[in-house]
């Protein structure tokens, strides 16, 4: 089986899922080149929710083809299994769709909100990169002046006066810079619990993708067992 995801994008959520057996040989199809594990054919279909949200396997060509099916803004599923077109118009059959496929998409909401969160600690993350980044430039900058005042120093020519100068904007240099290496350490930690929330959130995400993957083949499983008893009960009308 391909894994199910479903995402939000604009009004439409998209989900990738392959379901067949509904009016083919599935045994005909051999999976990933393994000709003792037979594949099923693929089949797309387009679920048109209340007002404009959609569900699709298929892409926007498919979309626009599975409108011309239905009625206003009635409750609609369309799919191609085996070349054959079919539609689902039962209100509880597509009731027991949105059940079925309802644990997926609450998932996906709970990955859309921890990758939100992520964003942010990014963004948190980039502007005390950012500050880290000015205040190393000017650290490089006042070092390459201490270095230049050094050389001077070692000159012979140089009056006493001129010395005591140089020795205090050294001095002066030298008490920016170390101004400059507080400000960094002061922005170290924020970094690091950054860092470690960032880390928490990233296992967190990786437990949801695990707890969608076993989701979504469930639901497959189950919409592909609903779809074949709609199409057996002629429930699911073909459609040219």
């Amino acid at each position: 089986m391909m894994n199910t995801r479903l995402r939000p994008v604009g009004l439409a959520t998209l989900a990738a899922l392959t379901l067949g057996g509904l009016a083919g040989d599935a045994a005909a199809h051999p999976r990933n080149g393994d000709p003792a594990r037979p594949s099923e054919p693929e089949l797309n279909y387009i679920y048109f929710h209340d007002g404009d949200r959609v569900s699709t396997s298929g892409d926007m060509r498919d979309i626009e083809h599975a409108r011309r099916f239905r009625q206003g803004n009635e409750l609609l599923l369309w799919f191609r299994d085996a070349g054959q077109e079919f539609v689902l118009r039962d209100p509880g059959l597509l009731k027991q769709i949105d059940v079925l496929w309802k644990p997926v998409e609450e998932l996906g909401e709970a990955q859309g909100k921890l990758g939100s969160q992520q964003g942010e600690l990014g963004r948190q993350m980039g502007e005390l990169g950012a500050q880290q980044g000015l205040l190393g430039t000017r650290q490089g900058a006042l070092s390459v002046r201490e270095a230049s005042l050094s050389m001077r120093e070692n000159s012979d020519s140089l009056s006493d006066d001129d010395r005591a100068q140089l020795a205090r904007q050294r001095r002066e240099l030298r008490h920016q810079m170390r101004a400059l290496e507080k400000q960094m350490r002061t922005l170290e930690r924020p970094m690091k619990e950054l860092g470690e929330r960032m880390e928490v959130l990233g296992r967190e995400m990786e437990a949801l993708g695990r707890k969608m993957e076993v989701a979504s083949h469930k639901a497959e499983g189950e919409l592909r067992g609903l779809l074949r008893r709609a199409v057996s009960s002629g429930t699911a009308r073909p459609v040219k």
